[in-house]
């Protein structure tokens, strides 16, 4: 799975014109194994944990490059960093207020831009929606929350 997401990530890297750096592709394969929502620092952790030494500034290039080529899904899921995924599929985040879980929603759309404004105001090529509220794990524990309900860091 390694190999054909390097050579996935190294295709789609040269067909935007860029290099398949050594920090892009560990970058990638990093967030792949780490699954779920990461920061970059929590990248950057992983990386130096597995015995990769990369800068935390190429990290941060890395991921913002991976991003604007749609190999990695950025989402600003509130206060505090934001958090990055391997962007496999088109898709919305939850985030809860209690525990600061963020979890996937399907986009009903199926692909971006999957909302588009009222008025004309350029050319849209992507769209996301952060629904917040409380996540099915907090309900079970302890019921509803109020709308003002401080939360926890985000978590993967």
């Amino acid at each position: 799975m390694a190999g054909e997401l390097t050579n996935e990530t190294v295709a789609r890297l040269r067909a935007a014109g860029l290099r398949a750096t050594r920090p892009r592709l560990a970058v990638t394969e990093a967030l792949r194994a780490m699954g779920g929502h990461h920061t970059a620092d929590d990248v950057h952790a992983h990386l130096v944990e597995h015995g990769i030494a990369l800068p935390r500034t190429s990290v941060y290039n890395s991921l913002v490059a991976l991003a604007a080529l749609g190999v990695v899904l950025r989402a600003d899921v509130g206060p505090g960093a934001a958090v990055y995924e391997v962007a496999d599929i088109w898709h919305h985040h939850f985030v809860c207020r209690r525990c600061g879980r963020v979890s996937d929603v399907p986009c009903l759309a199926g692909a971006k831009p999957c909302l588009t404004p009222g008025d004309d105001v350029g050319q849209i090529d992507e769209a996301q929606v952060i629904f917040r509220g409380t996540c099915r794990h907090c309900l079970a524990e302890s019921g509803p929350a109020g709308p003002d309900e401080p939360r926890s860091a985000p978590s993967g």
